[in-house]
């Protein structure tokens, strides 16, 4: 799990200098594990950065996603109906 989220980190790292990612990035950034050790820079081509960008965000969306159900209380097959219950 400290891998998954040190690869984000990464990847955000590397998007933030996107126009249209940065304050995005920026928030992310900040917000993730911050006191892990940063992986390894790679320079990334031009043509590359907006596919690199969606897809890092559709990942990290789909994360959550996952990181919300695992953590949310009661049965994950009635998430989606919205019948969890919250927690007091």
């Amino acid at each position: 799990m400290i891998k998954v989220l040190d690869v984000y980190r990464s990847l955000l790292r590397r998007i933030s200098e996107f126009e249209n990612c940065s304050e995005f990035a920026s928030l992310l950034i900040v917000l993730i594990l911050q006191d892990l050790p940063v992986g390894e820079e790679v320079a990334i081509r031009e043509w590359e950065k907006p596919y690199l960008c969606h897809y890092t965000l559709d990942r990290l969306f789909s994360f959550s996603i996952f990181t919300a159900r695992v953590l949310s209380v009661g049965d994950p097959v009635h998430h989606t109906n919205g019948t969890t219950q919250k927690c007091m």
